[in-house]
């Protein structure tokens, strides 16, 4: 398990990947609540840095929402190599797996 601040996921269970970044299941190490993980590798952040400023601003926006159908940006992490943006994972994603 790769340990991303209070947050964990496994390298092999990939959700998506788009230009700049991947995205993995995950889950709080604690209350083992479902999370999506977006790494986002520092040497692309290069070409993306703009973007993800963006990107960032928006989520902070939208979770201070605080609506049910609005995932919420639970933390943005930075170690060596990536940046992580750790997101709510929405509860109808989560039944369209079964």
């Amino acid at each position: 398990m790769e340990v991303v601040g209070n947050f964990e996921y496994n390298s092999k269970e990939l959700i998506g990947h788009g230009a700049f970044a991947v995205v993995f299941k995950g889950r709080h190490r604690e209350t083992h609540c479902p999370v999506a993980i977006k790494s986002i590798t520092k040497k692309s952040l290069a070409k993306s840095q703009s973007l993800l400023g963006k990107e960032i601003k928006i989520l902070q926006e939208l979770s201070a929402l605080k609506h049910k159908n609005v995932v919420k940006l639970l933390a943005c992490t930075e170690k060596d190599h990536n940046v992580y943006l750790v997101m709510e994972v929405s509860v109808l994603s989560l039944m369209s797996e079964d």
